[in-house]
């Protein structure tokens, strides 16, 4: 899923908000899972000074895409970016003051399957942990997933707020909160659904925006969650 610059501008609220609940950035050290071409990482390093941001990515070719755009902008001396694992995290306990795992506004197109436990593993003490998310809270039949690849809908988590909320505390995260930042991003699929060509294309949007079990903000929800590593 790529968004426009126009369509991310409207997404600013979930960008203030990641930096909101960072603070302080300076001097700090935050890994990104997941950094696709760096845009969260950029986002966040333009306004540090001092500090570290290490991206972790599977996609080969939007880390190298990443890592060159850090040199051009003169970032590369406070962010570097490697190769991600599949399932855990390539840094020792407790190497981070923040975390933050953006699949909404600059989503990869290769997931990791990392769980909240790995990720607060390299957490420090009080160090804070952001992620967003697409959701669907029951299954989505294979036909329906199908459908929903037609207009670059290609990820989705199953699960509940709720859901999300049992892992942040089972990996010892306290101060739990979920955000429904659902009305924002439907927004911006009513401006898409506009604009839609195919026969193929114009079905998904029926699906997603008025299907009446799996569409946006029934059964389909965009979350940000946040917590801190207990001390």
């Amino acid at each position: 899923m790529k968004w426009s610059h126009e369509e991310i501008d409207k997404f600013s609220p979930i960008l203030k908000q990641v930096q909101l609940d960072l603070e302080p950035l300076e001097g700090n050290s935050i890994l990104v899972l997941c950094s696709a071409t760096g845009e969260i990482a950029f986002f966040l390093g333009e306004k540090m000074e001092h500090g570290r941001i290490i991206g972790l990515e599977l996609s080969e070719e939007m880390r190298q895409t990443a890592q060159k755009t850090a040199k051009q902008k003169h970032m590369d001396r406070i962010m570097e970016f490697h190769k991600a694992q599949k399932t855990r995290i390539p840094y020792p306990d407790e190497s981070f003051h923040a975390l933050v795992s953006e699949f909404i506004v600059f989503p990869t197109t290769l997931p990791t399957e990392i769980g909240q436990p790995e990720m607060a593993r390299v957490l420090k003490p009080g160090g804070k942990m952001v992620l967003t998310d697409v959701i669907v809270t029951r299954p989505v039949p294979e036909e329906l997933r199908s459908q929903l690849q037609n207009i670059g809908l290609n990820y989705l988590c199953e699960a509940t707020k709720d859901d999300f909320r049992t892992w942040m505390d089972d990996a010892g995260l306290t101060h739990v909160e979920v955000i429904d930042f659902t009305p924002v991003v439907k927004r911006v699929w009513e401006q898409r659904r506009e604009s839609a060509q195919s026969p193929e294309q114009r079905s998904a949007y029926r699906l997603l925006l008025d299907d009446p079990e799996f569409r946006v903000g029934k059964e389909m929800f965009y979350i940000y969650v946040r917590g801190k590593k207990r001390p």
